[in-house]
C-alpha cells in the first residue's frame, strides 16, 4: 500500500497561469480546531474563503483555478482576432509567472493611480529611486516577531495578549507578505468587524505600532508612509466623566463587605486600575511603613512600574489589613459590585471610582504631571478628563472620608 504524506502548507493549486493557495489556520483558543483558507487574486483584488474541511477547500481551489485559467469552456469562447490577441497576451505574460487576469488587474490599478499612461516611465522611476528588494515577511511572521520583541522588552501581559489575539486575527486574515497590504485592505478589514468605534480605533493603533516596527526592521520602505499610518483615526465621541460625590463614596464603603472594601478604597483613593487588581496586585506591593504602593510593570497597563503615595485616609482604611499577604482581590468583582450597589442604594457608574480619584486628586494637587504618574496616564489625558471637575470644598470632603473606628468600620466619619 502506498503511504500518503502529510500536506505541506500553503498548498499551491496551479492551472496554467492561475495560482490558488490554501493556508492552514490553527485556532489558538480552541485546541485541535483547524480551518483552511483558500486565497487568490480575483478581479476585485485578493479574495479569501474559509473552510472547516480540507477536502472541500481543495475542491473549491481547483474550481477557482480552472475558472481563472479559462479552462471552463463555457466561460471562454474566442475566435478570430480575439483568440490571437489572447494567445499573444498569454505568451507575453508567461515569463512573469502571473495569471493574465492578475496582470490586467494590476495594470488597471496603476493606470488609475497615474491618471493615464506613462506606466513604464513610472516603473523605471520607481526602480531607480525605491528599494524593491524588501524581504518577503508575511503578516504572520511579522506579528510573531513583534510579539517576541515586546515580550523581551518586558511589556505587560495585557499588551502581549492584545498582540496575540488582535494582531493574530489580522495575521490570519492576511495570508500574504506584509509589504503587499494596502491602506484600503486594512480599512475594509477593520470596517468588517462587528465591533464599536473604540475597539476599531484600538485595533488601528495596534496596527500602526506593528507596521512601524516592521519599518524599523526594514521590512517596509523606510521613506514611505506605512499602510496602517495612512489610515485616518476613527472619530470617537468622548463620554462624560462620571464620578461619585463624597456622600455616595461614603455609602459605598459603608455597604462593602470587609473583603471587598479594599477593592473600592484602592481604586477610589489610590487610582489603581480594576484590571491591575484582577491581574493579582499583591498585599506585598503595599509598604505601610513608607506609605506607598508599587504597581509592578508585569500588571501595569503601560508595562511600566509606578509608585503611588497613599493618602492619609487610605492608610486608615487599610490599617486592619496590614498583615495580609497574597493577591488583594484577584476574582471577578461583578457580583460584589451588584451587592454593594444594592445595599448602598448608589448607582454603580462606569469607571467612576478611578474617575473620582483623578478628579479629586487633580483638585487637591493642581498638578496634572503628578496625577498622571500616579494613575499611569499621560498629563494630557489627566488634564482633559479631570481638570476643574470638582471644587476645593468637595475635594477636602472626599479626602476626609475615614473609618470611624476599628470596632465599627461600617460607620463613616465625614471630617470637613
Amino acid at each position: 500500500m502506498k503511504q500518503t504524506t502529510a500536506d505541506t502548507f500553503p498548498l499551491i493549486i496551479k492551472k496554467g497561469f492561475a495560482v490558488v493557495k490554501i493556508y492552514e489556520i490553527k485556532n489558538r483558543q480552541r485546541k485541535n480546531y483547524t480551518t483552511y483558507t483558500v486565497s487568490y487574486i480575483g478581479p476585485n483584488g485578493r479574495t479569501r474563503h474559509d473552510f472547516a474541511d480540507l477536502s472541500k477547500a481543495k475542491a473549491e481551489a481547483n474550481i477557482i483555478a480552472r475558472s481563472i485559467a479559462g479552462f471552463d469552456a463555457r466561460r471562454l469562447s474566442l475566435t478570430g482576432d480575439d483568440a490571437r490577441h489572447y494567445q499573444e497576451a498569454c505568451d507575453t505574460i508567461r515569463p512573469t509567472g502571473l495569471p493574465l487576469h492578475t496582470a490586467v488587474h494590476e495594470f488597471t490599478r496603476a493606470f488609475s493611480i497615474l491618471g493615464g499612461a506613462h506606466i513604464v516611465e513610472a516603473a523605471r522611476y520607481y526602480r531607480k529611486h525605491v528599494d524593491v528588494d524588501l524581504p518577503q515577511i508575511t503578516a504572520t511572521e511579522a506579528v510573531e516577531k513583534f510579539h517576541a520583541a515586546k515580550k523581551a522588552e518586558g511589556l505587560s501581559k495585557t499588551y502581549l495578549n492584545d498582540i496575540r489575539w488582535l494582531l493574530g486575527d489580522f495575521a490570519r486574515t492576511f495570508q500574504c507578505p506584509l509589504s503587499s497590504i494596502q491602506p484600503d485592505d486594512l480599512r475594509q478589514y477593520l470596517n468588517a468587524k462587528r465591533i464599536g468605534f473604540v475597539a476599531r480605533e484600538n485595533r488601528r493603533r495596534l496596527l500602526v505600532v506593528l507596521f512601524n516596527f516592521a519599518k524599523a526592521q526594514r521590512w517596509l520602505h523606510k521613506n514611505e508612509e506605512t499602510a496602517a499610518a495612512a489610515l485616518s483615526p476613527y472619530k470617537i465621541k468622548q463620554r462624560e466623566v462620571e464620578i461619585y460625590t463624597p456622600t455616595e463614596m461614603s455609602r459605598l464603603l459603608d455597604a462593602a463587605d470587609k473583603d471587598f472594601l479594599p477593592y473600592i478604597a484602592l481604586i477610589a483613593f489610590g487610582g489603581i486600575r480594576s484590571a491591575e487588581l484582577r491581574k493579582g496586585l499583591m498585599w506585598e506591593s503595599i509598604n505601610f511603613k513608607r506609605g506607598d504602593i508599587i504597581v509592578p510593570a508585569a500588571i501595569a497597563k503601560t508595562g511600566r512600574k509606578r509608585k503611588i503615595v497613599m493618602s492619609e485616609n487610605l492608610l486608615q482604611w487599610f490599617a486592619p489589613y496590614r498583615m495580609r499577604t497574597g493577591p488583594i482581590f484577584a476574582t471577578g468583582p461583578r457580583k460584589r459590585i451588584a451587592k454593594v450597589a444594592k445595599a448602598s442604594h448608589v448607582k454603580w457608574k462606569r469607571n467612576a471610582l478611578r474617575h473620582s480619584f483623578g478628579s479629586y486628586r487633580m483638585e487637591q494637587t493642581k498638578n496634572e504631571g503628578q496625577v498622571a504618574l500616579e494613575m499611569g496616564n499621560s498629563p494630557k489625558v489627566v488634564k482633559d478628563h479631570y481638570f476643574e471637575i470638582v471644587d476645593e470644598a468637595a475635594a477636602r470632603e472626599y479626602w476626609s472620608i475615614k473609618p470611624m473606628s476599628r470596632s465599627d468600620r461600617k460607620v463613616i466619619a465625614m471630617h470637613k
